[in-house]
């Protein structure tokens, strides 16, 4: 029985050797016939697309640039003037930033994007001795996972390119050897990639992560909040200097431009009635080196007034980065009553308050009257505290044909207030989170919570923080509306009126606008 039992014992383990043993070699054996039939397969892994990013020191106003933001006054009119801010930022929807270098006077990052779905890039593929072997065109979130077949123990060059485009991706010129390769006569958005490996048996992974070779410049206009009147017209924006195209070789990404130096055409949407905001297309610059870039307009209308050939000068412009030009319109004035300071704050009294130790209903009318002579450029209203409405009166005529409601729930006065885009006080923000109630929030004379501006032409505009002295947005009324005001040059009377409705507050300041010169 003892021996029955080691014979078994012993039968087992010579069987399971045998099959160790045997998954052994046919792993071995396996490997060995991948080596030796020299198979090997590359797959592209796409990263996304970076571009440099230089951040120094940022220059100040008026002076020259030394970092990432350059930043100028230009004079527009005697009373009007735009600053002028050039930056190659991260943007904010930018990917991965990727520190390259640090501890500089210059460090550079690397700003990491997606390449957008359906962009077509091409893989070229040359051997040790520069010759060429295979290429594929790919399709961006389409095949990216499609593998190049190649002989293993190999090392190969692969050159990867686009032009940002759906529907095409250049032929090389002079493919055969790597020396000579080029891509001739782009004038799209190239990108471009270059990277020796050593491909092995099985499967090889090549990680690429496309640069951009031209500069891009997005041109975006905007008016300061206490400017009123919109942008109506642009006659031929321009930006210089491009070239009318580029050659790049293949076998070390130099560039060399086409033809003379010129200008290129902005692009901007149709303004309409008139836009106080507008961006442009981005606008491709083809350039071998950093230079001073200039933007024009033959003319633009702002605020009624035209001004002829306005121009930028010096900007800083370095090829393969992405550039914001923001150009913020303004202008100069001051206040003819030297601003008229209104602060009270009324405690609760059942549905009503407390005003200047009387109890008043709820409806009862808080009022202020104010004067505002030879105010040429309209009126400003700056509330640094609310809680929770209030209207206007301007030579007798209400500003809105309603209470302006911020918060949700009163019975006497509904909300009627939202930002245009959609956020809510005491409710969603469309950037994100959520955004106080207005009578949480408090302002800056420079931030105010809400800013009222009526233009010398009796139109209404309203604007709203959604922090504690944060940016101003614009804001709209969801029932009623802004009514059109008489305004005059000489002399305004302005009353500001407030209906009680539990707590009620008021901390802010109103005058009327003179345009001056500007002394920048």
């Amino acid at each position: 029985m003892i021996l029955q039992t080691q014979t078994k014992v012993s039968w087992r383990a010579f069987v399971l050797s045998a099959l160790v043993c045997g998954s052994l070699y046919s792993c071995k054996e396996s490997k060995d016939s991948v080596a030796a039939s020299g198979k090997a397969s590359v797959n592209i892994q796409l990263l996304g697309v970076e571009n440099p990013i230089v951040t120094t020191k940022k220059a100040g106003k008026g002076g020259n640039a030394t970092g990432t933001a350059q930043t100028v006054v230009v004079p527009l009119t005697n009373s009007s003037s735009f600053e002028a801010t050039l930056t190659n930022e991260p943007s904010v929807t930018s990917g991965n930033l990727l520190r390259a270098s640090s501890g500089s006077r210059a460090a550079v990052t690397e700003e990491r994007t997606p390449l957008a779905a359906n962009i077509k890039y091409k893989i070229v593929v040359y051997n040790a001795e520069g010759d060429y072997v295979t290429e594929k065109t790919y399709t961006n979130t389409v095949d990216n996972t499609t593998a190049i077949a190649l002989d293993a123990g190999q090392t190969y060059t692969f050159v990867a390119y686009s032009v940002n485009s759906t529907a095409t991706v250049p032929a090389v010129t002079a493919q055969a050897d790597i020396a000579n390769a080029s891509l001739d006569n782009i004038s799209a958005d190239l990108m471009y990639f270059k990277k020796d490996l050593a491909v092995q048996p099985g499967d090889n992974n090549l990680a690429v992560v496309l640069k951009h070779q031209y500069s891009e410049v997005t041109t975006n206009l905007s008016m300061a909040t206490e400017m009123t009147g919109a942008i109506t017209s642009l006659v031929s924006p321009t930006i210089d200097p491009t070239h009318p195209s580029a050659n790049l070789k293949l076998a070390d990404g130099t560039i060399t431009v086409n033809g003379n130096t010129t200008s290129t055409a902005v692009q901007f949407p149709a303004l309409g009635a008139g836009l106080r905001s507008v961006s442009s297309n981005p606008t491709l610059l083809i350039h071998p080196g950093a230079t001073n870039g200039v933007f024009s307009f033959g003319s633009i209308t702002i605020d009624g007034e035209t001004k002829n050939n306005v121009s930028v000068a010096g900007l800083k412009i370095v090829p393969g980065q992405r550039y914001n030009l923001n150009l913020n319109f303004k202008t100069c004035t001051q206040p003819v009553t030297g601003g008229a300071d209104l602060n009270w704050s009324y405690p609760a009294s059942g549905s009503g308050a407390v005003v200047d130790g009387t109890a008043q209903p709820a409806g009862y009318v808080v009022t202020k009257d104010l004067t505002a002579p030879g105010a040429d450029y309209g009126f400003v209203f700056d509330i640094q505290q609310l809680d929770n409405s209030f209207n206007m009166e301007v030579n007798g005529v209400k500003l809105a044909t309603q209470e302006i409601q911020f918060e949700a729930g009163i019975a006497i006065a509904p909300r009627n207030v939202q930002f245009a885009d959609g956020s809510l006080y005491g409710g969603t923000n469309t950037e994100g989170g959520t955004v106080p109630q207005v009578y949480s929030l408090t302002g800056t004379s420079a931030n105010p919570v809400i800013r009222v501006v009526i233009s010398r032409s009796g139109e209404v505009s309203m604007y709203g923080s959604k922090a504690n002295g944060g940016e101003l947005y614009p804001l709209v009324l969801t029932q009623g509306s802004f009514n059109t005001v008489p305004w005059s040059s000489t002399t305004n009377n302005v009353k500001i009126t407030q209906v009680v409705q539990g707590a009620t507050k008021m901390v802010g300041a109103g005058s009327g606008r003179k345009k001056v010169a500007c002394t920048q």
